[in-house]
């Protein structure tokens, strides 16, 4: 570091909505789906409040998808500490410069075309923050281009948008769009960049690149820790679908953990697609290799709370009950929670459906069995101690008037149980697909579509608030943003009744 400072060859950078200090994962899911419809002051400081820097611009935290590829390129003797540096939005200024050779981009929503997001975007108008602040930001990065002549490169859970609109990359200052995991292609990629060399304007990556992970070096956004990477189950609307399942060796996973910890993160999030898979092979789950890995984890001091995102209703299916208390009682820390929620994808009542939209979800499953399966998943879980929140899609390619009907009658008996259900419009990641019009919105809905939304939004609005000032206890939030988040929250309902209203009186003109 010079006397005038830091001054990185390679800066990495996250959209704004990726780039805050959530402390657990249900604040970072609310905030990504918000449009500007709500306050800019209010979203900067409150929904999104900023990650902070140290006296060099180095941000505190990092999304992980960042500190992945700030490890593999110091691993692979690319960069050395003081030439990576992961920044935030605000502290780029004084990090771009004469030095800067690349700057890395993550997002998961480059353009808004994310499905949560867009179904938001439909209902409220506006423009998703998560598109409307990557813009910001990527016009303070061209003009900072043009004056030092750096590489700009696209990555994160959203770059698959950029590769379907090439046009629209290179209006935002892309020079590259790398697609998938950073480890195996990327550090050559960057290597030969600060070499000189122009960057390819398209790359996906070939493998999920477990083999060369290495640990994270500093502490990531709610202390996010990878479990698992790509799924295998080939849904055309999720990207994870295209790779197998690999899974993390536990001792990589525990370093992450230190890490994480270290960093003063106390409150954990796993990523995988399918959390009951671990350790498992193809479809199958592996009891003794998750209740390793948590048994594990549970022994590390300093950890209060760890959330789960998502698993699969026919690995949940394959564990016997007194199996799942057993993982529900791994995963309560040093601050309990009622409501352990985990998301899994119905997508539709209809199996024959399901499996045409996403040939493994089912596996190794019949699809004429799917309903009953969720069903029993959605007591097998509520019974061990768990809280479901469903998912289902509307608009899935090939999809009847009965398929609706019968996704309602369904949500109408999981309304009956301890679980909320999130309806979302469908959203294909494949550019061809979306030129057939394959891609569902406000515009395509019928009024069975609406009563479907409306009746699992009805849901949600009364056991939703719960579930959030649950995680935030468990996840050390204060009492008075609790409240004010439940105040917030009631506000939300009245006005997302009052845009259904708007909707049924379109529908029925």
């Amino acid at each position: 570091m010079s006397s005038r400072g830091l001054q990185p060859a390679i800066v990495l950078v996250a959209d704004r909505t990726l780039s805050a200090d959530y402390k657990v994962l249900f604040e970072g899911i609310f905030a990504t789906m918000q449009t500007t419809n709500c306050p800019g002051p209010l979203m900067r400081h409150f929904v999104s409040p900023p990650v902070r820097t140290d006296a060099a611009g180095r941000a505190r935290i990092a999304p992980l998808g960042l500190r992945r590829v700030e490890s593999a390129l110091l691993a692979a003797g690319v960069a050395g500490p003081d030439d990576v540096v992961c920044a935030t939005p605000e502290s780029l200024p004084r990090l771009l410069g004469p030095w800067t050779r690349i700057v890395g981009v993550s997002s998961s929503d480059f353009l808004g075309r994310g499905m949560s997001n867009t179904t938001t975007h439909s209902f409220w108008g506006g423009r998703l923050y998560s598109e409307y602040w990557l813009a910001g930001m990527m016009e303070k990065i061209r003009r900072a281009k043009a004056r030092h002549g750096f590489s700009v490169l696209a990555g994160g859970a959203g770059a698959w948008q950029l590769a379907a609109d090439p046009d629209r990359a290179r209006e935002l200052g892309f020079d590259c769009v790398f697609e998938g995991h950073f480890e195996q292609e990327g550090p050559p990629l960057a290597a030969g960049a600060l070499a000189g060399k122009p960057l390819p304007a398209h790359v996906r990556a070939s493998s999920t690149a477990c083999e060369q992970i290495r640990p994270i070096v500093g502490p990531s956004v709610m202390g996010t820790i990878e479990l698992s990477r790509g799924c295998g189950k080939g849904c055309r609307f999720c990207t994870a679908g295209l790779h197998k399942m690999s899974h993390l060796p536990k001792d990589l996973i525990l370093a992450d953990l230190a890490a994480n910890v270290a960093g003063g993160r106390s409150c954990i999030v796993s990523s995988s697609e399918d959390f009951f898979r671990y350790g498992g092979t193809g479809p199958h789950v592996n009891f003794e290799a998750l209740r390793g890995l948590l048994e594990s984890m549970r022994a590390m001091k300093g950890l209060g709370f760890m959330q789960i995102d998502h698993a699969n209703v026919s690995s949940v299916l394959q564990f016997e009950k007194e199996q799942l208390r057993e993982i529900n009682r791994l995963l309560q820390w040093e601050r309990p929670s009622e409501y352990l929620w985990v998301n899994l994808g119905i997508e539709s009542a209809n199996g024959k459906l399901v499996q045409a939209n996403g040939p493994g979800k089912i596996m190794p499953f019949g699809a004429e069995d799917w309903e009953s399966m969720v069903k029993q998943a959605a007591a097998a879980l509520e019974e061990s101690g768990f809280f479901p929140v469903f998912s289902v899609i509307l608009g899935l390619p090939g999809e009847t008037p009965e398929d609706v009907h019968r996704t309602r009658q369904l949500v109408e008996w999981l309304s009956r149980r301890r679980s909320v259900i999130f309806p979302i419009f469908h959203e294909p990641i494949d550019a061809q697909a979306r030129g057939r019009g394959e891609a569902f919105g406000v515009g395509r809905m019928r009024q069975d579509h609406l009563d479907l939304y409306t009746a699992c939004y009805e849901i949600n609005f009364r056991r939703v608030p719960s579930l959030y000032w649950d995680n935030q206890r468990a996840g050390g939030v204060g009492l008075a943003k609790r409240l004010a988040v439940q105040l917030l929250g009631r506000a939300e309902v009245r006005a997302w009744r009052k845009n259904f209203a708007r909707t049924r009186k379109k529908l029925k003109a």
